[in-house]
């Protein structure tokens, strides 16, 4: 890794000679990013992740609206099931969300370069660690302004503190050419203003990435003929998703609540070294203490179906299950940790626990099994309005709109 920040050094210090040109100057009279033709014709915006599945999943609202405002937008990610679905989509074949190899990286980088020089967007907007910090350098070494977008610390928040130090490191020479740094918490601000790895004014907190309470809201589904209060956990299988306290907590309340059932929708994540192993999950499964749903492209049937949506997650940016899950019309129980206090207002919409505790877990499944039905729809209500006012499109994506008028160039 020394080799590698060494070859960085050397490289951006003869490339990084001359400024990049000044990004939009835009007055109080601007037009409103409401406005339908925004941005002039032929506007290119490149949106930059770690998986097709994670730029269809997360980012379709924005890069729709962004078309509807007249941009051409472009993705790049490693190809996967989901490529198909993203438009003018270029496949990243260095990009390798485990490799520590310094030659991985350098590739990693180049390929980037390339993208950025063939395609000539006005803007880069990067999301997750490697093209957050990749990206900004060759963003920088190819002279197209760029925005990173950090949706949590991911692994980082619970790595070694050596690979913890090496990646700050490299996120405070990354974002030092970025001309935003978006973040979806104040929390992770925060941390990163602490550790100096970004300047206060470069930062700017967004509260998530919208959800569409159009698509997901109350009574498109039938509710079900669930025999059971049903809690369900929607997300990868790693274990700083609280998916093993989610199980723990299953096995003690069934001891008590048999008919209650406890639902896991979502994937193994192999190439994550938080991921579960797979025989860990056929033996929660052999034991009968959960149920397994495998996974979906659409999550509305299952939160219709069930009675509360439950992620006792360590750490998150802002966690977007938990986001539709409210505005679907359902309670919510989370934990008192980065990203995921923001979306409970306690005791109103769901309940706030402690992080990695199996017991403070029982207990607040507990209180909601002993709600009356009114209390538990009051409850639903109060998540959808906290979704419509805080989470909406509506409320989030015109947020960045802005924030990219503002840094491309177009």
């Amino acid at each position: 890794m020394l080799y590698f920040e060494a070859v960085l050094r050397d490289t951006l210090s003869v490339q990084l000679q001359q400024p990049l040109a000044p990004p939009h100057e835009i007055s109080a009279a601007s037009k409103s990013p409401a406005e339908i033709s925004f941005f002039p014709q032929e506007a290119r915006i490149l949106l930059v992740a770690n998986s097709a599945w994670n730029l269809w999943n997360f980012r379709r609202s924005l890069f729709q609206q962004l078309q509807i405002l007249g941009c051409r937008v472009i993705t790049a990610a490693p190809a996967d099931d989901f490529s198909a679905h993203l438009s003018h989509f270029i496949a990243l074949r260095h990009l390798s969300r485990k490799s520590l190899s310094p030659l991985s990286n350098l590739r990693t980088l180049g390929e980037l370069i390339r993208v950025l020089r063939s395609q000539k967007p006005g803007l880069a907007v990067f999301y997750t660690i490697k093209p957050n910090i990749f990206g900004a350098w060759a963003a920088r070494l190819s002279g197209v302004p760029s925005v990173a977008v950090i949706e949590g610390l991911g692994y980082t928040a619970r790595a070694h503190p050596l690979l913890r130090r090496m990646i700050f490191r490299l996120y405070r020479s990354a974002l030092s050419h970025s001309r935003k740094v978006i973040f979806l918490n104040h929390d992770d601000q925060a941390e990163f203003l602490y550790h100096r790895m970004v300047t206060p004014g470069k930062t700017l907190v967004i509260k998530g990435v919208g959800v569409d309470t159009e698509y997901f809201k109350p009574g498109i589904f039938p509710a079900g003929a669930n025999v059971g209060d049903t809690f369900l956990f929607i997300g990868r299988l790693l274990h700083d998703k609280g998916i093993r306290e989610f199980v723990r907590a299953a096995s003690l309340i069934k001891q008590v609540y048999p008919a209650a059932r406890f639902q896991i929708l979502g994937g193994l994540d192999e190439d994550n070294p938080a991921s579960i192993a797979a025989g860990e999950l056929s033996a929660w499964l052999d034991e009968a203490v959960v149920e397994y749903l495998g996974q979906t492209d659409d999550v509305r049937p299952y939160i219709a179906a069930a009675d509360a949506v439950v992620l006792p997650s360590y750490r998150e940016g802002m966690p977007r299950v938990l986001l539709e899950g409210m505005a679907m019309g359902k309670p919510v129980i989370t934990t008192d940790s980065v990203g995921c206090r923001d979306t409970v207002d306690e005791g109103e919409n769901g309940f706030i626990i402690p992080s990695e505790n199996s017991e403070a877990l029982r207990q607040a499944l507990l209180r909601f099994l002993q709600l009356n039905p009114e209390d538990r729809a009051e409850m639903g209500r109060k998540s959808r309005e906290k979704a419509l006012r805080e989470f909406s499109n509506e409320a989030v994506l015109r947020q960045y709109i802005r924030v990219f008028w503002e840094c491309g160039r177009f």
